[in-house]
Formats: structure tokens, C-alpha cells, sequence
């Protein structure tokens, strides 16, 4: 079957990865958010690279530790990267060689898992690091400080979201393959997420839609998951050394007569003279 829209997320998931499970905060701390995305709304064409598109997506979105980027340094090149379709490629790539699904792109279009694309970030010096939220509270909790990248089942239902924005997940629908996304806002009264997608504005309201708590928990039961980056931030500047205050220049003339008294009748000088 040919499906509307582009998929490419593979199932990947290390055992390894338990050891760095992302915390759970207390229910009372979890509030709604809403990160700005600085970067836009990707399109990655007929191009099976939905999880480099979201991790670029997360590197263009703001978080508590730094505002989104829109152009970065990426190790190796000194040229600066724009966050947008093309970042998402490079990430995308280096994701397929890193990963454990066979094959790579180019010349094959593979697809990728989300933590080979966290692998990427963090090897294109974009990450320090990343965790993984093991359950929808802890993805609440990683959302408290930031986007995350999840990669779930699509259903065939999911291609097009009402004219309001809003995701069907209609359980009994075929599985149309794998997609990675980023969630970008919790809205803690209605209970629900928003995904922004790469698929292009024209997808949902301006390339976003939302989807339902419950909905949500479904489908990352269904071999999914979610990543949460650890980001490079830049320094805090270095602060310019005080400025060495000037001397009165009417000390410095009384310092130098007494001085010469000093001289004159074989007696110290006054000390930094």
C-alpha cells in the first residue's frame, strides 16, 4: 500500500537504554507548556527520514536550557548549518550509520530509529548526551524542560487530522508503518500533546496537530519511545578583568616630593614609588 506521506522509524530498543530512564516528577509539578519552535515546519518529501527530521526539529525548538537554534556548528565543519530540511538530512544520515537496521543512506533510503538519531546529535556535537522517558510520566516530566522525540506506530487513521487539528488513533486501523515526531506542548486541562510533524504546513493546522493523553499511551505501548536530548549549550561569557583604578595624579606629585625629601636626607622612600 502507498502510503500519503513518507515513513521511516525503526523499532530499536537497547537494553543498555534502562540505565539512563529519565526521572518522574510529582504530579503536582506537572503544568502545561507550550516551546516555541524557532525553526520550521520540515518537509522531508519522499524521503524515509522522519527521525532525523525530528531530531532536528528538537535542536530548532526552544527548552530550559537554551532558546531553539537556527543555524548551528556541527563537529567538523566550520561552515554553519541553517536548522532546517537539510540539517535534518545530515542528521539523518549519520543516524542510518549508527543505528542497527541494515543499510544506509545513501544509496538506500533505510530509515532509522530514534536512538540512532540521538546517537547522531550527539555525535555531531549538537548533544551531550540524551535519556529515555519509559512511561507517559516521565515523558510529562522531560516535557517540563523541553520537547522530546517519540517514535510510535502510524496508524492509516492518523494521516489526516480533523480540520481542528486533532489526531484520530483509531485502534482497529492497519498500521501504515513506523514515524518519529516531536512533541512540543502538554495541554495538562484537555489531557493532551501536540506533534510536530515534518510532512509539510499543509499536514494538520501549519504542519502541527494534537493528540490525546490516552491515545498517546497506546501507541508508545506498541514498541515505542521517546528521547530526550541533553544540549550543547554555549559557555557563560568569561567577564573582562576589572579595569586597575587610576591613581590621583595629585598623589602622585606628593608622593614624588616627599621623595625627594626622603632622598635628599637619607631615609626611605615611600613602598611603590
Amino acid at each position: 500500500m502507498t502510503t500519503p506521506h513518507p515513513l521511516g522509524r525503526h523499532v530499536e530498543h537497547d537494553p543498555r537504554s534502562l540505565a539512563f530512564a529519565h526521572g518522574v516528577l510529582p504530579k503536582t509539578a506537572i503544568k502545561s507548556v507550550d516551546w516555541t519552535r524557532r525553526a520550521p515546519i520540515f518537509d522531508q518529501g519522499s524521503l524515509g527520514s522522519c527521525t532525523g527530521n525530528a531530531a532536528a526539529g528538537l535542536v530548532g525548538t526552544d527548552s530550559a536550557a537554551r532558546t531553539g537554534l537556527t543555524t548551528v556548528n556541527i563537529t567538523g565543519d566550520p561552515t554553519a548549518w541553517p536548522v532546517d530540511e537539510d540539517l535534518a538530512v545530515e542528521v539523518y544520515k549519520l543516524a542510518t550509520t549508527l543505528d542497527n537496521v541494515r543499510g544506509s543512506y545513501p544509496p538506500d533510503d533505510t530509515g532509522s530509529s530514534g536512538i540512532g538519531a540521538a546517537k547522531a546529535l550527539k555525535k555531531l556535537g549538537l548533544a551531550t548526551g540524551y535519556t529515555h522517558a519509559f512511561s507517559l510520566d516521565a515523558l510529562k516530566s522531560a516535557l517540563q524542560n523541553g520537547p522530546v522525540m517519540v517514535g510510535t506506530v502510524w496508524l492509516n487513521s492518523m494521516f489526516d487530522p480533523t480540520s481542528a487539528g486533532n489526531i484520530t488513533v483509531d485502534r482497529h486501523s492497519d498500521v501504515a508503518g513506523g514515524h518519529e515526531y516531536v512533541i512540543s506542548a502538554y495541554d495538562a486541562g484537555a489531557a493532551q500533546f501536540r506533534i510536530d510533524n515534518s510532512w509539510g504546513e499543509t499536514w494538520g493546522v501549519r504542519g502541527s496537530a494534537w493528540i490525546t493523553a490516552a491515545d498517546l499511551q497506546w501507541l508508545l505501548s506498541q514498541q515505542g519511545d521517546a528521547t530526550v536530548p541533553a544540549w550543547v549549550t554555549a559557555p557563560a561569557p568569561t567577564p573582562p578583568p576589572s579595569p586597575t583604578p587610576s591613581a590621583d595624579p595629585r598623589l602622585v606629585q606628593v608622593v614624588g616630593l616627599v621623595n625627594e625629601w626622603a632622598h635628599d636626607n637619607g631615609v626611605p622612600t615611600l613602598s611603590g614609588a
